[in-house]
């Protein structure tokens, strides 16, 4: 079965989605956004808005369409990824430099952290350091952390969606 997935082709979440499915034998094809004409509202072969599907999915890539139905991450994680861990995903402040964070926990204690945008070095550390924390653990670890002059950074950001 294949699955169109409309985000970064570099991106984590696009990559976390193309694995999850390719795990469960989904074929998919990665589509940049940045292709896509948005002087026809994203509209292509005159079968697909992506424009509407993105806004109805709270403009977060990446989507997800799988036989016709268009899915979220988390939607596509809930169905296709493992059953026991929990994914919650939001937009951070527009002060940071990610554009979405993703966080895998299962049993009160985080699996995985994946950032869309921002530094791809400083999100693939706080994953790797927070594999294993509690989500309280993270919340007091990440919560008075700036970045510069911002009031904010992409780990307080992280803490305050935990």
């Amino acid at each position: 079965m294949p699955a169109k997935i409309l985000g970064d082709p570099q991106g984590r979440l696009t990559k976390k989605v193309q694995d999850t499915l390719f795990a469960k034998g989904i074929t998919s094809e990665i589509i940049n956004p940045d292709v896509l004409e948005p002087t026809e509202g994203w509209r292509t072969n005159g079968a697909v808005d992506y424009r509407t599907d993105y806004e109805a999915h709270n403009q977060m890539l990446p989507l997800i369409y799988i036989d016709g139905v268009c899915y979220s991450f988390v939607q596509a994680m809930k169905k296709y990824g493992p059953q026991d861990i929990k994914w919650k995903v939001w937009a951070p402040s527009s002060a940071v430099c990610s554009k979405a964070i993703a966080v895998a926990i299962k049993d009160d204690v985080i699996q995985e952290v994946l950032f869309s945008g921002g530094c791809d070095g400083n999100s693939k550390c706080i994953d790797r350091l927070l594999y294993g924390t509690s989500v309280q653990m993270a919340k007091h670890l990440l919560g008075d952390i700036t970045c510069g002059d911002k009031g904010t950074s992409c780990g307080r950001e992280l803490a305050r969606g935990l």
